[in-house]
């Protein structure tokens, strides 16, 4: 469904012929218009552009009203409609990435009324200033039903399912390992669920793999904005099956350019007996076997 982008120049005039959309105009560059849609004297909803070609590839919402955006549409490729979305966690001024595909990875999974909110908000733009968007809420109602449907697998994951999802939204890990009588610990990113064994890679000529050859017991820790961590105690088993190699080199397109299938290089490993234990400070830890 590929439209046609509307410029800034073009965006401004329509604001400036339309008395109602003027009001709410609150401010206006040769690559931004911000718009007030309630009244209350803040930006809910800014276009811009980055390229040279001056044509709206941003739309930034803010959706959890506190006068700041947290919500960032990107068009990349220039077709009207956005490939990716920024996410801004809550009560941090990090931004998340979120991906939109056939296999959507959430780093941010508190949506669900956040995309109801952004469905009403685009309707607005859509109805009230045309700006090229008529296939953004289809866009975004296809996709909303596949954020949600991520949502809710991970509120109702249990046992190994829920230890994946936190390791792998916290898109950071920590791997320890003993080297001798001296611990290692370093940051870890590769992850893979698959026939109910989570896995985790590595280089065959790496230090953390001789460790590993030497004492396959080891602890994994992350932790996520909101206050909580996981801390995963395990045995590492080689696995160095063709196909479970193929499966992270899907999951994780990026190794590509360091590791193959076909090569020896490539390390895998999948956490046996494995005891994995959730904690903040305002809950009891929960502990979880597989």
């Amino acid at each position: 469904m590929e439209v046609k982008r509307i410029s800034i120049r073009e965006a401004k005039k329509r604001i400036k012929n339309d008395p109602e959309l003027s009001r709410m105009l609150v401010r206006s560059g040769w690559k931004e218009i911000a718009l007030d849609l309630d009244g209350d004297g803040v930006a809910d909803v800014a276009f811009s552009c980055e390229k040279m070609g001056r044509k709206i590839d941003t739309m930034a919402v803010d959706l959890s009203g506190s006068g700041e955006f947290d919500l960032y549409l990107h068009d990349l490729d220039g077709n009207g409609i956005p490939d990716t979305v920024l996410v801004a966690q809550e009560g941090s001024d990090d931004r998340v990435l979120v991906a939109f595909g056939g296999e959507v990875e959430l780093g941010f999974i508190n949506l669900g009324v956040k995309v109801a909110n952004l469905l009403v908000a685009e309707d607005f733009m859509n109805r009230e200033l045309g700006l090229s968007l008529a296939d953004l809420a289809q866009y975004l109602k296809l996709h909303a039903a596949v954020m949600l449907l991520e949502v809710q697998k991970r509120q109702e994951a249990q046992g190994i399912d829920k230890v994946y999802y936190y390791l792998n939204d916290a898109v950071t890990y920590y791997l320890a390992t003993v080297d001798g009588t001296k611990p290692r610990v370093r940051p870890f990113g590769t992850l893979l669920l698959e026939d109910g064994k989570l896995y985790i890679q590595t280089g065959k000529g790496k230090d953390v793999a001789r460790q590993i050859s030497e004492n396959p017991f080891v602890e994994i820790s992350a932790s996520m904005n909101d206050g909580t961590w996981i801390r995963v105690a395990a045995e590492l088993v080689p696995d160095d099956s063709h196909e479970i190699k193929v499966k992270m080199l899907e999951k994780m397109p990026s190794l590509k350019a360091m590791y193959s299938a076909e090569d020896d290089s490539m390390q895998m490993y999948w956490l046996k007996d494995a005891t994995a234990t959730f904690s903040s400070f305002t809950a009891e830890p929960e502990t979880v076997t597989f």
